[in-house]
């Protein structure tokens, strides 16, 4: 399970320092993909991101492959995930892309999401957070 929220800042080469905490989590290679609910990346171990993949169609029944439209969505899904490796300093390389995708410069906060790291651009993240502690229905049923 991954959790936590851990301020970092990206290095020259675009490389984040993975915080300790979450590193025994990870294998030596992650997935990295833009997250498709909020300006972030999304950063899975394999085996988690397999399970998140094959999550998106549940509601269909699990995966068809002779099925147009779920061929379609899992295309969609797998190009956009980039397979990095974690070097021996524990870092990954954040390609300029994905950085330019999710708005990433420099001071960045990595989230834990139970299943994933999310890497939020700083400021970004804390105005999501200031949205979120004004609403305390997030903790109980209405």
């Amino acid at each position: 399970m991954l959790t936590g929220t851990f301020e970092r800042n990206l290095d020259a080469k675009g490389r984040l320092s993975l915080p300790a905490a979450v590193r025994s989590e990870l294998a030596e290679h992650v997935y990295v993909l833009p997250a498709p609910d909020v300006d972030a990346l999304y950063v899975f171990s394999k085996d988690e991101f397999e399970k998140w993949v094959l999550g998106l169609f549940e509601k269909r029944g699990g995966f068809n492959a002779r099925s147009r439209a779920d061929q379609a969505l899992m295309r969609k899904v797998t190009s956009k995930a980039t397979p990095l490796d974690i070097d021996s300093a524990s870092r990954i390389g954040i390609s300029e892309q994905l950085r330019e995708k999710a708005g990433l410069v420099r001071e960045v906060t990595v989230v834990g999401n139970w299943d994933h790291l999310e890497i939020w651009d700083r400021d970004r993240w804390n105005a999501a957070e200031a949205e979120e502690d004004d609403d305390e229905s997030l903790f109980f049923d209405e």
